[in-house]
């Protein structure tokens, strides 16, 4: 058995435990004091639970140019993820078993974090088709990859994902509440696709869910979140935390759904801060720096976050802007829980997925830190408490914040808890 020290984050608090894994990777004790074959200590650094990002776009296939599974996966473990949810906007998009089956096959092998797949069902017929994908994704407007469906074809996807059970997250914007101007910069974006699209959308959405299970994708305003139900499920991303449409980020800053006002960004700061938010999602969705050289109204929209995330929100614990329950909860058990994954906490029989951090490391964020393939951060000169050590099912995976293994990572079906072999 190995034993692993630290300060863990055990049942909501930090207390000083060793933690035993097992060969299989699994934690197989939790006490004040344990010996091992082998031992590692980790003084005063925190041990937290291995977070889970719900929401990443790792482009492959089919967009390998921008990003890829490898790549992604390893700039997901610089940043503390060690288990990603990958979006069906890909190239096949994932909207048939066929194209799902090619993707589970492209991936095998090749990720450095354990993952799982969305599937974008185009009608309900579809849904019982895409089982073997974790939950499904469902597009009320444009974005990246042209999946939207009409508000009654999604009442029918609803209707069928309640029988198979399944999570159905959705990018909630009304585009009939678009407004027609074209847009130079990120405030203009904003004011193409306002604040009462989404706000509408969301509401729409409340009203025909039914009794599925419905997760709302990247809120960005307080007036959006007040419309979701105490039933349903919601995400922020770290740009719409971090980032508004003051920031001099030009074409990088155009996103879906926009970044918002200053003022919105507190509010909704506010909102996360005091838990009426259910999960931070990286929405880690890059694109090169060429494509977004070109015209803003021309360039793709999306931006990489999936090794921000957390060093950004751990930099919060330290300045007392957020308590480490919260972030915990948001970046690690919460996902788990809504996609229904044995990931997330940190307990007997539970994956050694766990992050070592020291909140008193506090370093910028760089586009050499984050590995990113396309070659740029949103973040960049951010103040990040980037992981010293993450250990995927009890192997390092990162060491002194580098990523050292690659194809570790392994597919996590739905058909239990575990994962099989990828």
């Amino acid at each position: 058995m190995w034993v692993i020290r630290g300060r863990v984050f055990f049942r909501g608090q930090l207390e000083p435990l060793s933690l035993g894994i097992d060969e299989s990777g699994r934690i197989a004790a939790i006490k004040k004091v344990l010996r091992g074959d082998a031992e590692t200590d980790h003084g005063d650094a925190l041990i937290l639970p291995g977070c889970v990002d719900l929401h990443v776009h790792m482009r492959d296939p089919g967009l390998t140019h921008k990003e890829d599974i490898s790549c992604g996966t390893r700039s997901a473990a610089i940043g503390g993820v060690t288990t990603i949810a990958d979006m069906p906007n890909t190239v096949p998009a994932v909207t048939t078993t066929t194209a799902l089956n090619q993707k589970t096959d492209k991936l095998r092998g090749r990720a450095a974090v354990d993952y799982v797949l969305y599937a974008a069902p185009q009608s309900a017929t579809a849904v019982p088709r895409l089982s073997d994908a974790v939950a499904f994704k469902v597009y009320m407007a444009e974005s990246t990859g042209n999946l939207e469906v009409t508000v009654p074809r999604m009442e029918e996807i609803f209707r069928a994902a309640e029988k198979e059970g399944k999570l159905v997250a959705v990018h909630a914007e009304d585009p009939g509440k678009f407004m027609k101007q074209k847009a130079r910069d990120p405030q203009g974006h904003a004011a193409a696709r306002p604040k009462i699209a989404e706000q509408t959308a969301v509401a729409t959405l409340m009203r025909i869910r039914g009794e599925a299970r419905v997760h709302v994708a990247h809120v960005t305003c307080v007036e959006a979140l007040d419309q979701v139900a105490a039933t349903a499920t919601c995400e922020v991303t770290p740009h719409h935390l971090f980032l508004d449409w003051s920031k001099p980020l030009g074409a990088r800053g155009k996103t879906n759904p926009p970044l918002r006002s200053p003022a919105d960004r507190d509010a909704l700061w506010d909102a996360f801060r005091k838990g009426r938010i259910d999960a931070v999602a990286s929405d880690h969705a890059p694109h090169t720096l060429d494509e977004k050289g070109e015209p803003f109204e021309e360039a793709p929209a999306g931006l990489p976050g999936v090794a921000t995330a957390f060093p950004l929100l751990m930099r919060r614990i330290r300045t007392g802007d957020l308590d480490l329950p919260r972030l915990v909860s948001a970046m690690a058990s919460r996902p788990a829980e809504i996609l229904g994954i044995a990931k997330g906490t940190i307990e007997v029989g539970r994956d050694a997925d766990l992050v070592v951090v020291d909140p008193r490391n506090i370093e910028a964020v760089t586009t050499k830190r984050v590995r990113y393939k396309c070659g740029w951060t949103p973040f960049e000169g951010m103040e990040a408490c980037f992981p010293q050590a993450v250990y995927l099912r009890g192997e390092p995976i990162v060491e002194d914040g580098e990523a050292v293994a690659e194809g570790q990572g392994r597919l996590i079906t739905p058909r239990r808890t575990g994962h099989h072999d990828a």
